[in-house]
């Protein structure tokens, strides 16, 4: 599975890297801040992995935690990310749980989120900034994390 899911990460890497190359730059949003770094929030280990690599290999700073309650410890004893990658379907805390407290907390609730899931039950519920869905379409969430980081 991580093989496979590591593969297709990385072809849409390459897709990316190639456009980037044939097309130009790629302008940033006006609201876009420098990148502080990436929080993953996602349950399965090798997702949470491939995203680093991919990420990493664009020059990011990316972090991990497997659920929303360790998300919510990370940012309160660490620098705040530009964006947060969070899963929905997830033990301890899922996605909802964390958006909620996420906002009730002035410290992090301006920190943007980006919705990533395979769940089609209810990601239209959750306050979010952007939602793509798994399997991951890399290019739209590259467009996604460049609109709130700058790096």
């Amino acid at each position: 599975m991580r093989s496979l899911l590591h593969e297709l990460i990385r072809s849409g890497l390459t897709t990316r890297a190639l456009s980037r190359k044939i097309g130009g730059h790629e302008e940033m949003a006006n609201d876009a801040q420098p990148c502080s770094g990436i929080l993953v929030v996602d349950d399965d280990p090798d997702i949470r992995e491939s995203l680093r690599e991919v990420l990493e290999d664009e020059g990011y700073t990316v972090n991990t935690v497997g659920n929303g309650r360790e998300a919510l410890d990370y940012l309160h004893r660490s620098p705040h990310p530009c964006v947060i990658l969070l899963d929905l379907m997830m033990p301890v805390m899922d996605g909802w749980q964390f958006r909620r407290e996420q906002k009730q907390d002035p410290a992090i609730a301006t920190i943007p989120l980006i919705v990533i899931t395979a769940t089609g039950k209810r990601p239209v519920l959750i306050d979010a900034d952007e939602l793509v869905m798994k399997p991951l379409d890399l290019g739209r969430l590259f467009e996604a994390i460049e609109r709130y980081c700058n790096n």
